[in-house]
């Protein structure tokens, strides 16, 4: 185990590691392999078993971190070795902001489809927020860029939804969801005309007049929440959600899906992809039940 433990050391100084840095994923790697001592032989969803367990433990949210890169690493020197010729866990991320696994909060197509099927409380707001909420669960686009979205920007002839993008987030054209052709076009030529009170191009529109914001989003989101009591239901994992399934579920090509997502890198589109996600969400719920 020793002289093993040298080589790692060895591999992790040739590719560039400080000393600081070898010796806190060291102390990783050896507490992973003393209780998983067949870790050399490892699959996504067991190393996905291990981090749960981690993470329920409620460690130092920095030491998660580092734990997960240690193990990375351990992974990296088993493939330069010829040991393995495969990365079993290099798409698995934690979430920088409350440190949990990123898939958590996914949901299905068939899952998110259940917005649109709400009974309204006001049924002049009901084609808006079909409107809306099929911007979320079709397109995958960012609260903030549903904001933005102009009565020009829906182009019905070729079918197609101009995204204009964010700081983070690159312009982009998407196609009309055959099942929104008839939402989009109910609000643009009948609610909207109902509910405009100021001169503005902006597609959506408040009960009061006015443009839509981010906040009015977030707020009809929640109002959602009691079809996943206990899930973390919010525009920001509907996006994930949507990105993940494009992947996952439907096998739209990375490159393809980096384009509809809007990502300036591909590396960040390729997060998305992962094990099964009800294997995924049977591993968590077993090692991180929701509170």
């Amino acid at each position: 185990m020793e002289n093993n433990n040298q080589k790692i050391r060895n591999f992790f100084f040739k590719i560039g590691l400080s000393e600081q840095t070898v010796k806190r994923y060291m102390y990783s790697i050896d507490n992973f392999l003393l209780v998983n001592p067949d870790a050399g032989k490892y699959k996504y969803k067991d190393i996905l078993q291990y981090i749960a367990l981690k993470v329920k433990q409620k460690q130092n949210s920095n030491a998660e971190i580092t734990m997960l890169a240690g193990i990375k690493r351990y992974y990296d020197y088993l493939i330069d070795c010829g040991i393995r010729n495969d990365h079993p866990c290099k798409t698995l991320f934690l979430k920088h902001k409350n440190h949990d696994i990123l898939q958590q909060d996914l949901f299905t197509t068939r899952e998110l489809e259940l917005l649109l099927g709400r009974e309204e409380r006001y049924s002049q707001l009901k084609n808006r927020n079909l409107a809306l909420i099929s911007f979320l669960i079709f397109q995958g686009l960012s609260a903030g860029e549903i904001t933005k979205i102009k009565v020009q920007h829906i182009d019905f002839d070729q079918g197609l939804i101009f995204a204009k993008g964010t700081r983070k987030l690159t312009m982009r054209h998407l196609e009309v969801n055959e099942r929104q052709f008839s939402m989009l076009e109910n609000y643009i030529f009948g609610t909207r005309k109902e509910l405009l009170r100021t001169k503005t191009d902006i597609l959506l529109l408040g009960k009061l007049g006015s443009p839509i914001t981010i906040d009015d989003i977030n707020y009809l989101v929640s109002t959602f929440k009691p079809l996943f009591p206990e899930r973390n239901l919010n525009p920001k994992t509907i996006r994930l959600s949507v990105i993940s399934n494009w992947l996952n579920e439907k096998r739209i090509p990375l490159e393809q899906a980096q384009l509809m997502a809007g990502h300036k890198t591909i590396s960040v589109t390729q997060r998305y992809r992962y094990a099964p996600i009800e294997e995924q969400r049977t591993l968590i719920n077993r090692f991180y039940p929701f509170s």
